[in-house]
């Protein structure tokens, strides 16, 4: 998704809590259905990897989510990405315009279709907005426990509040969500997106054998059992390229069969030079992958 799209979908959010009033968190998207006259239940028998519906039967719309994971957070998040679809330039049309009565949307933020992405871009906006996220983050501290006090604010999933935290936080910050040896997905503030000096290895690829994470992952109960371990590590354990101490804190997220990682640090040091990364650069697109790109050229 690029900058134009996501801008798009923070503005459509923002609009939608400004119509309703809404200015303190946590936002409730269970009461943004409602005053929408859409109907909210939950299903046990929606496929693994589907996280929720959005239904339309004439000009009356539902809801369904999963009941497979336990998390609130991941619940209200599926919510408001239904809304999303709902609220969002567009994708009614495009979602229900051959007669179909129901979207089923992916879970974990790795689709690569637009308009689940938008959707994502959509919830992560309503339900952390901007201004009272940072006003939020401002008071958190650093890294995991950050997150952690964010989402209790916001009422979100660690994951979902990861990815805000990593967006709009103006630390030097990353967020890594893992399965086994191979790296789900990552977001990095702008800090360190910004940095000519770095380039990380790109999604899907695999962990450095030699990283907290990576040992940590070797042992599933770990996993499954939610432990964390927290160490302190060098740019260079994570990115090619770079110097510089930086705090790696590592929670398994249960059910769930994956890892976050936060990377984080007060400050590093200076690049030798500087680079600009063009706005409309991808927000999913990692260091290595920009290295990639222009290396077909």
């Amino acid at each position: 998704m690029g900058f134009e799209d996501g801008w798009k979908a923070e503005l459509r959010a923002a609009e939608v809590l400004k119509q309703l009033q809404i200015e303190t968190l946590p936002v409730d998207p269970f009461a943004i259905a409602k005053d929408r006259g859409i109907e909210i239940q939950e299903d046990p028998s929606l496929s693994s990897g589907i996280s929720g519906c959005l239904m339309k039967v004439g000009d009356v719309f539902g809801i369904l989510f999963s009941s497979k994971f336990a998390s609130e957070g991941f619940r209200r998040f599926t919510v408001a990405h239904e809304l999303g679809h709902y609220f969002l330039d567009g994708h009614v049309h495009h979602l229900f315009n051959n007669g179909q009565y129901i979207h089923k949307s992916e879970s974990g933020f790795t689709s690569k279709d637009q308009y689940e992405r938008e959707a994502d871009a959509f919830a992560a906006a309503l339900l952390m907005p901007k201004s009272l996220f940072k006003a939020a983050l401002a008071k958190a501290g650093s890294g995991l426990a950050a997150i952690e006090s964010l989402a209790d604010n916001c009422g979100t999933s660690l994951t979902a509040t990861s990815i805000r935290y990593a967006k709009l936080s103006d630390d030097p910050v990353a967020v890594v969500c893992s399965s086994g040896d191979k790296i789900n997905f990552a977001f990095m503030s702008d800090s360190l997106r910004k940095r000519p000096d770095l380039t990380w290895i790109r999604k899907g690829t695999g962990l450095s054998a030699g990283c907290a994470t990576a040992k940590f992952n070797r042992d599933e109960s770990n996993v499954l059992g939610c432990r964390r371990a927290t160490a302190t590590v060098d740019l260079g354990d994570w990115f090619t390229g770079g110097h510089g101490e930086v705090n790696e804190e590592i929670i398994g997220l249960g059910e769930y069969g994956r890892t976050l990682t936060v990377l984080w640090a007060d400050d590093l040091p200076d690049p030798a030079e500087n680079e600009d990364v063009p706005e409309d650069e991808d927000q999913m697109l990692l260091p290595s992958e920009r290295f990639y790109r222009k290396s077909r050229y």
